[in-house]
């Protein structure tokens, strides 16, 4: 029998991939967007925000360095480390009713996600045109049940058919030079990037079962493979007033094929007001993502306030793509060239986390 933790699953999503991602959550790349919630499409600057808005590069410093960004992503949406710890422990007394019901709550759909996020970019901005090369690994894995199958009945019980009830694993490592380019006219700044990926792909799938005496356990030999695509996105921003800017964003245009995996394109707008001292953001997602079962929507809304050298902010996200998501609570410190930031959920297994050093002049 085997038992399950939150950081055996985590080991296991992140070490299926040596290191991916397909059409995923919004990725969260940038550490003092992750303190301010997430909202950057509009309230981003410079060459840590073109993830978000290759338009923002327009804004800000005439020159810029970010070295390092790391951000890591932890979501358990359906509770599954929990889950499989229970059918250990219904499997170890041999209660087959308490297997079947929590087989048929997993059978309702969701998955365990983890997304990990390292990069290192410099930009530069002349003559109203600004530029920025950065290199960038973006790490998405996703566990999730599949084929669950509650039959007992002999002589090939659903239960313990090594081709059903199984956790599929997936995972990326995408490993991406960015381009990216923007240009000032008027009151509106137009971006794009370029993004060159080499990717790994790995697929796997383990039984939640593990008996002994059976000999379940991994269902399939993993496989993984190499790819290397062009991807684009494109962006803009504007200044409606001195105290306001509107942003949108359109990530993987056209789609972005990487073996039989398939970045859908992905549509964010954003707002940013400006007040003395104080910056406050929302982002909303236009378009709808599934990932390994779990639907994308997020919003997010959040605020940094700047008081003498350091930088205050917190904010809210949520994904009402996936029915029962919680709202994750963003807290975040910039000290000069340095940020800090973090999130967490008051309910189930939501976790982020990451460090910056971000130079300007």
């Amino acid at each position: 029998m085997k038992r399950i933790s939150i950081l055996s699953i985590t080991a296991i999503l992140a070490l299926a991939f040596a290191s991916a991602a397909w059409a995923t959550a919004f990725p969260i790349t940038d550490v003092r967007a992750l303190g301010m919630g997430g909202a950057f499409v509009a309230a981003g600057e410079g060459i840590g925000a073109v993830n978000y808005n290759p338009a923002l590069l327009g804004k800000g410093a005439t020159a810029g360095v970010v070295v390092p960004d790391a951000v890591v992503r932890f979501e358990d949406h359906i509770g599954l480390v929990d889950l499989i710890d229970d059918i250990d422990n219904a499997v170890s007394v041999g209660d087959t009713n308490s297997i079947i019901a929590i087989l048929n709550e997993l059978d309702e759909g969701g998955a365990t996600d983890i997304n990990a996020y390292a990069g290192i970019g410099a930009g530069f901005g002349i003559f109203g045109i600004s530029g920025g090369i950065t290199y960038a690994s973006l790490i998405y894995g996703t566990a999730s049940p599949a084929n669950i199958n509650t039959d007992t009945t002999l002589p090939s019980p659903g239960l313990l058919d090594p081709a059903n009830n199984t956790l599929e694993l997936r995972g990326i490592e995408a490993r991406q030079l960015i381009f990216s380019g923007a240009k000032s006219l008027g009151n509106i700044i137009v971006g794009a990037n370029m993004r060159t990926i080499n990717a790994t792909t790995y697929t796997d799938s383990e039984s939640l079962f593990s008996d002994p005496d059976i000999g379940l356990g991994d269902v399939t030999d993993g496989i993984e493979s190499d790819e290397s695509v062009v991807a684009w996105d494109v962006g803009a921003v504007m200044g409606l007033t001195s105290l306001m800017d509107v942003g949108i964003m359109a990530r993987d245009v056209g789609g972005t094929d990487l073996g039989v995996i398939e970045f859908d394109p992905r549509y964010r707008v954003g707002v940013a007001f400006y007040l003395p001292s104080l910056t406050i953001a929302g982002d909303y997602d236009i378009s709808e993502d599934d990932v390994g079962g779990t639907e994308y929507q997020e919003w997010a809304v959040g605020g940094e306030f700047d008081v003498w050298a350091i930088a205050l902010r917190a904010g809210i996200s949520n994904n009402p793509g996936f029915s029962g998501s919680p709202t994750l609570l963003h807290f975040g410190l910039g000290l000069g060239f340095m940020d800090i930031g973090a999130a967490y959920a008051e309910e189930g297994d939501y976790y982020m986390a990451g460090v910056n050093l971000n130079l300007g002049f």
